[in-house]
């Protein structure tokens, strides 16, 4: 986990934007107060980050400032990371980039030393990207081209940066195993921490240290340390430092083996985990109590950490945690002889180490081959040893005879060697034409499958084009006809008042009939979807469902100024039509966003209620037609689907394609 601070109070920032953009400011400061606003939003109520965002948005549209449409795309891409979309995320720092470097030939010195710092951030934040992306070696690469930046500048804020990167290189070096180039990393960054003068990243920075002089075995260099957060954690007495300072100080107990300390402490730091709800700390904390109280001697304790630990990890699948506690739990029910439970836990940590230590095991696995090698190798060298000195007993005697059994000797190792060789590269041309053959096959089936879901959708594509032709020409000009024909037969026919009554209501009824029919035609096939293209269509889409005002739609988009295929803007339609049919059946929602964003030949749609939400996993399995429907035309388009959702919370449906 990267390092991070907390700053000031969220609500007092969201506080301070908000008066900003109340307090009639220009627009160009009002669209960086927007901007800002949605990414402090986002994360706990993601219909005003999208609403801030889009107000932002319409500014920026409205105007040419390249520095507002670079800080535009660096917010976005903030919570495209924090969305797990990290690729799409350094698509838009590196566009946020590109802004920022236009800006700056046209700025003033003041305004260019601004930017910089803007980039030198940028810089450094791709190298956490790349760091939740596991590619450590560009992760470094970016997080020293931002200290260089950061280097450059002189903005006030840059020491406490600086401090992050280096505590975050040494978080990469310390994932890998490298502690004393973790260590080199973590001590570098603390005279930044004391020269921004933040208490809170000077505390984390101190127990940073002090966990990696831990790590290495040397615990009064990592006490020494921890002394010396001791006054600010105390000071500040955070949550979130709290499970820091006290679950590293805990595992440092437990590296020395005092357990009583251990518990003490990881009791602290699962209490602080708790009263936040972060629920990674409080599974890993669990469990570094069942191990304390386990190796303590408390079996009974360890077990129940165990077991309560063992829901919160398999509740949310943190696999790490699950395989650690899996062993844990094996040893406890060892130790209390309950060796059916120490079995099933021994298998279950089995199973996945297994799977996560493929790589291991295959380097294991090279090593051993290589190893068998030499010593076949180092055999045959004792042998032609022992040959040697046969034939240097007897070279006087049998010269002609020993001449003829070495080359004998080397010709048949040569033989032998040439076979093995040709045997093996046999064996491996076989099995890399079986694997082919297999891409092959997996290749076909798919091109299949598209080719009969291309037709099944063509097909109905051309069935609903035909029905609504059908039932606007054919069904609805004999309604109208109809209508036509009662109209002047009213006015030549003697009707008592009650029966006028019942007769203007049968007109009535024959109009919202009509109405519907020619709702429902356009709905089968919108003839603006075919004239002026999707953004048009799903404009007037949305707008049609707010007049119903069974919902409010709300609908942005960006980049769509150029037309897609055809074909492909008749399946885009249909899934957020039904995406915003199944909100309107399921979701109880009284808001939904509909966004579609266009960069270059990726296209995102991004639908997001305040609906009542579900389980996403349960929608795994759901065989609904409306879900199978969006499924199998988003896999038609060659996308990505995903699903965001809680019960009480919402539901946010992401699509990805290339166009």
């Amino acid at each position: 986990m990267m390092f991070s601070a907390t700053g000031f109070s969220q609500n007092k920032i969201i506080d301070s934007l908000n008066a900003m953009v109340n307090t009639g400011s220009g627009d160009s400061v009002k669209a960086i107060a927007l901007t800002d606003l949605g990414g402090n939003y986002f994360g706990y109520d993601s219909i005003k980050s999208i609403q801030a965002l889009e107000k932002a948005t319409a500014i920026l549209k409205r105007n040419n400032w390249a520095y507002n449409w670079g800080y535009f795309y660096q917010i976005k891409a903030m919570i495209e990371a924090y969305r797990g979309k990290f690729e799409y995320s350094l698509l838009l720092k590196d566009t946020a980039l590109l802004f920022y470097k236009k800006a700056m030939p046209i700025q003033d010195k003041a305004a260019q030393k601004n930017t910089l710092f803007q980039i030198a951030i940028l810089t450094a934040d791709k190298g956490s990207t790349y760091a939740s992306m596991h590619d450590n070696e560009m992760a470094i690469k970016f997080y020293l081209d931002g200290l260089s930046l950061y280097e450059k500048t002189d903005d006030p804020a840059r020491m406490e940066k600086m401090g992050t990167c280096y505590n975050n290189l040494a978080t990469l070096y310390y994932t890998i195993g490298q502690f004393e180039k973790g260590l080199e990393y973590d001590v570098l960054a603390i005279p930044f921490h004391l020269a921004a003068g933040n208490d809170e990243t000077i505390a984390l920075a101190y127990i940073f240290a002090a966990d990696d002089f831990s790590s290495l075995k040397k615990f009064d260099s990592a006490k020494a340390y921890f002394d010396r957060a001791t006054p600010f954690v105390k000071k500040l007495n955070m949550p979130s430092l709290n499970i820091e300072y006290y679950g590293k100080t805990g595992s440092s107990y437990s590296n020395q083996k005092n357990w009583q300390k251990a518990v003490e402490n990881y009791t602290i730091a699962y209490r602080s985990a708790k009263q936040i709800g972060n629920i990674f700390y409080q599974a890993s904390y669990l469990r570094g109590l069942a191990d304390a109280s386990y190796y303590g001697g408390n079996q009974e304790e360890a077990e129940a950490y165990g077991l309560k630990g063992l829901e919160i990890i398999e509740a949310h699948n943190l696999i790490d945690e699950k395989m650690r506690l899996y062993k844990i739990l094996s040893y406890i029910y060892k130790k209390k002889k309950d060796y059916s439970n120490a079995y099933k836990y021994l298998q279950l940590y089995t199973n996945i180490k297994q799977k996560s230590n493929d790589e291991e095991l295959k380097k294991k696995i090279y090593e051993l081959d290589t190893k068998y090698q030499s010593e076949i190798r180092a055999k045959e060298i004792t042998q032609l040893q022992k040959d040697k000195l046969i034939q240097s007993l007897t070279i006087k005697q049998k010269s002609s005879l020993n001449y003829f059994l070495i080359a004998s000797l080397a010709a048949s190792l040569l033989i032998g060697f040439l076979g093995y060789r040709n045997f093996r590269n046999r064996h491996l041309l076989v099995k890399k034409e079986f694997e082919l053959q297999q891409k092959q096959i997996s290749e076909l089936a798919k091109d299949r499958q598209l080719i009969a879901v291309d037709s099944m959708l063509k097909g109905q594509e051309d069935e609903r084009s035909r029905l609504a032709k059908d039932l606007h020409d054919g069904l609805g000009g004999l309604l109208s006809g109809v209508k036509f024909s009662l109209s002047n037969m009213k006015d030549n026919l003697i009707i008592t008042p009650d029966n006028m009554a019942v007769f203007e209501r049968s007109l009535d009824m024959l109009d919202t009939s009509i109405k519907e029919l020619r709702r429902v035609a356009h709905n089968m096939m919108p003839e603006i979807l075919t004239q002026f293209g999707l953004d048009e269509a799903l404009k007037e889409y949305c707008n049609t469902i707010n007049t119903t005002k069974l919902l409010t739609v709300r609908y942005q988009s960006f980049g769509m100024d150029t037309r897609l295929d055809n074909s492909a803007e008749i399946v885009i339609y249909r899934i957020i039509q039904e995406l915003l049919n199944n909100t309107m059946k399921h979701a109880a929602a009284s808001e939904v966003f509909v966004q579609l964003i266009r960069e270059g030949n990726r296209l995102s749609i991004v639908v997001e209620d305040n609906g009542k939400g579900f389980d996403p996993s349960l929608a795994e399995n759901n065989k609904g037609a409306g879900l199978t429907s969006i499924r199998s035309r988003v896999d038609y388009l060659k996308g990505q689907l995903d699903i965001h959702s809680e019960p009480g919370k919402g539901t946010l449906i992401n699509i990805e394609f290339n166009v």
